[in-house]
């Protein structure tokens, strides 16, 4: 018997994982160059940047409200889903991105929302991968932290990369070349799945079958007991992370050096990390749904910590532990999925990534709007009250898991 993974070193070394991580990785890539690019040459197109920030809305809330919709494709078709929607996601974004400029801006718009929209749920995909590849609960959860350690560590560089590959290409090629990358990803997904020997093929359900319960469910997960108790503490987070993105460099505007706010983003990210590290390291006897719980309650704990601290130089360390429960959450999230839901995983997997996106532009609007009437520290008084809700959300999962269904398409073809 091979023996059980016991760190992150042994989570890598485990068959399968590391061409997981590499899918993963590189389909984060377009997600991360393509906005950034798209505000580039916009605003060099059509000058300003009204424009380029409604066309990179444009593409990514497209892409956050129909995740779960093209996470369900897959969980009903499997790969060839996630083959069509990455290469249809390719072909609009790169005609957008000869578009630009040649075309008024309302010509390119819809072809950056398609594009956003039909993009392939890879990343959503490879978080299923990850239960059938490491079963052992413990390994599992260091699994999914190694990821979302990664994930934070894509968003970091792709700026970088974006800027770099601005040197050699223009604007719009950088576009393009970000538009490719989720193809790539789901071409290792699919060399994952026909290297294996025992991977089964995609197939068709059938509504008598065994996965008739799927066939029965509601529409969206959202509606379900189960599904607004793991979804609704991650639109609470993003809520929170949204309102930050507007409040901190308002709060360093009022103190004259705007450019600080940046040096408080990089703490947010990095308390995400180290909590990403230490809970995937730890083995809880707590259950998952009091897990939730208890990280809610430092988001909201920790969010009213920062709220005196704003302005100060006690806000360096109040913003880093107010980011240490935001890596946990999604990973008990997605344990959570793996736990209750994986009749429907993929979709599931996909409604944590979009449900935290549609908090976050919530909450950034909803602080712009508020900075008009009151100033930054108030507002962040009242924003810890809302992360609470995160704590009071997770309490709405039942006590014991429900028993699920036969596991679908895609769950069949990376299994094994």
């Amino acid at each position: 018997m091979t023996p059980k993974p016991t760190g992150y070193l042994d989570i890598v070394r485990t068959p399968g994982v590391p061409r997981g991580l590499l899918a993963g990785f590189t389909s984060r890539l377009s997600g991360g160059i393509v906005p950034f690019a798209t505000i580039v040459a916009c605003s060099q197109a059509y000058g300003g940047f009204v424009t380029s920030g409604i066309a990179s809305a444009a593409f990514m809330l497209s892409g956050a409200l129909l995740a779960p919709t093209r996470g369900r494709l897959v969980d009903r078709h499997g790969w060839p889903a996630l083959m069509v929607g990455a290469s249809s996601h390719a072909l609009f974004l790169t005609l957008a991105a000869l578009t630009i400029g040649h075309l008024p801006a309302w010509g390119v718009l819809p072809l950056l929302a398609a594009g956003g929209a039909i993009s392939a749920p890879v990343t959503s995909s490879v978080r299923t991968l990850w239960s059938r590849l490491v079963p052992d609960k413990q390994s599992l959860q260091q699994a999914h932290a190694l990821d979302s350690i990664l994930e934070e560590i894509t968003f970091v560089i792709t700026p970088l990369i974006t800027v770099a590959a601005t040197t050699i290409l223009p604007a719009r090629g950088c576009i393009a070349l970000g538009s490719w990358c989720p193809l790539l990803g789901v071409a290792l997904l699919y060399k994952r799945i026909t290297r294996n020997p025992g991977a089964a093929p995609p197939a068709p359900q059938d509504a008598t079958g065994p996965t008739s319960r799927q066939a029965r469910a509601p529409r969206s997960l959202i509606l379900t007991r189960e599904g607004q108790g793991i979804i609704s503490p991650l639109i609470v987070l993003g809520l929170v992370g949204g309102s930050l993105n507007v409040l901190l460099p308002a709060t360093a505007a009022q103190h004259g050096h705007i450019t600080s706010a940046g040096y408080l983003f990089a703490l947010f990210s990095v308390g995400g990390v180290i909590g990403a590290l230490i809970y995937g390291r730890i083995r809880w006897s707590l259950p998952l749904r009091l897990r939730y719980t208890a990280a809610g309650a430092v988001l909201a704990a920790a969010t009213g910590l920062l709220a005196p601290a704003m302005g100060t130089p006690a806000a360096l360390l109040a913003i880093l532990i107010v980011g240490l429960p935001l890596t946990p959450m999604f990973v008990i999230g997605y344990l959570l999925v793996d736990e209750r839901l994986s009749h429907r995983q993929t979709e599931a997997n996909a409604w944590l990534g979009s449900g935290y996106d549609i908090g976050s532009a919530t909450g950034a609007a909803a602080c712009g709007w508020l900075l008009t009437y009151t100033a930054p520290r108030p507002i962040t008084f009242g924003l810890a009250l809302v992360a609470a809700l995160a704590a009071v959300c997770a309490l709405r999962l039942s006590p014991r898991p429900m028993p699920v269904a036969t596991p679908t398409a895609t769950s069949a073809a990376v299994s094994e």
